[in-house]
């Protein structure tokens, strides 16, 4: 055998010192590995029942509050509901009375005297184109009462339409006009 020189006693110390190898038992990183996991699943477990369970409350808080809400528009509805039918009630009341008014009458009279100064007009239209057929120089005045009468019929014509227009609540179906009358002779 040959005796080791001084030169490789040196390489194997080096190399002793440059690359030290540890070996950990693998008994230590399933240990490390095991309580890592370990720790982490217990973390877990007690986040999700504290969250699971403040969620739970939330939930039904929130729960109370829509049925508090739900309750309250109830309520409310029947109220309401109460209120429309104390309305409806003196709704029919009040047409009762309208119905039995002398609004209505007064209207019928009102309309009735119209159609009397209509016709009253009328023949008083005629009897001044009479009468200027009568008198001489008469067709100037005539001519202007007629205007004046035409007017005046027009007028009692307008508010006649009015009238019954209020009577009924309908619009007038369509003007009535009547033509100028003029007798020639």
């Amino acid at each position: 055998m040959a005796k080791p020189t001084g030169k490789e006693n040196l390489n194997d110390e080096t190399e002793a010192t440059k690359k030290p190898k540890r070996k950990l038992p693998i008994g230590l990183i399933i240990g490390f590995l095991v309580c890592f996991i370990t720790s982490v699943g217990v973390s877990s477990g007690v986040t999700y029942m504290l969250v699971s369970s403040t969620a739970t409350q939330e939930i039904n808080e929130e729960q109370e509050d829509v049925t508090a809400q739900v309750t309250a528009m109830r309520q409310s509805i029947e109220q309401q509901n109460l209120i429309l039918e104390t309305m409806r009630a003196e709704n029919e009341t009040l047409k009762t009375y309208l119905r039995h008014s002398s609004a209505t009458a007064l209207k019928n009279i009102l309309i009735n005297q119209e159609e009397n100064i209509q016709g009253f007009l009328s023949v008083m239209r005629q009897a001044i184109g009479d009468l200027g057929d009568l008198l001489p120089r008469g067709s100037e005045w005539e001519t202007t009462y007629q205007y004046q009468m035409d007017l005046a019929l027009k007028s009692s014509m307008e508010r006649a339409s009015i009238l019954r227009l209020l009577k009924t609540g309908e619009p007038p179906a369509s003007p009535v006009n009547q033509p100028a009358q003029t007798q020639a002779q």
